[in-house]
């Protein structure tokens, strides 16, 4: 009879204190409450925008907000999340594709006149027109600029430079090119057309 209830003792101190520090390390290594994964806001959004995801496999990563609850994210918000974890969203084909952003110059991103328009972390392709300065010089001055992700490149007799990159950076780059293109301009060598002698 002692025996029995020396091994039940035994067993619930046992069970007591497994319990206490599964407690104990939960509330010390706990995820703060605006924690959780990537998917689930994604999904959280989704619901809330009545738009559809659909996530690349890569897209894997645990989200900390802190001041903000997860349900009040809106979609222009979860694209700022995104860049900050290394992801982008195109929509295309009736569905928002989530992948990452090293990928997303590849993909059908919308073509603006005006970034001014366009949500703040959505990638664009956007074409800035030069008057004074030869497009080519301004590559090695902008690229640092770019975001990783992105992509800038020139067409150096027609004056122009394409540039693939979050709405917001596009903006700031057009308002360098602007403040750098003024005088008179000045036309590459190499852009001249020579008539043929006659």
């Amino acid at each position: 009879m002692r025996t029995s209830r020396q091994v039940l003792f035994a067993a619930v101190f046992l069970l007591g204190s497994l319990a206490a520090g599964a407690q104990g390390s939960s509330a010390g290594s706990g995820a703060p409450p605006g924690a959780g994964s990537l998917a689930d806001l994604i999904a959280t959004v989704a619901k809330d925008s009545g738009k559809r995801f659909v996530l690349d496999p890569r897209v894997r990563a645990g989200v900390t907000l802190v001041g903000e609850n997860p349900s009040r994210v809106s979609y222009e918000e979860l694209l700022t999340i995104l860049d900050a974890y290394g992801f982008a969203a195109v929509q295309t084909g009736g569905y928002v594709l989530v992948l990452p952003d090293a990928a997303i110059r590849y993909q059908p991103l919308p073509f603006v006149a005006d970034a001014k328009n366009a949500p703040a972390g959505e990638y664009v392709t956007a074409v800035i027109h030069v008057r004074s300065l030869p497009a080519a010089w301004l590559v090695p001055i902008l690229r640092p600029l770019v975001t990783r992700a992105g992509d800038l490149s020139a067409m150096p007799c027609a004056g122009a430079l394409l540039i693939v990159d979050r709405a917001a950076n596009v903006r700031r780059l057009e308002s360098v090119v602007k403040a750098l293109d003024t005088g008179v301009p000045i036309k590459p060598p190499s852009c001249v057309m020579r008539l043929p002698d006659r």
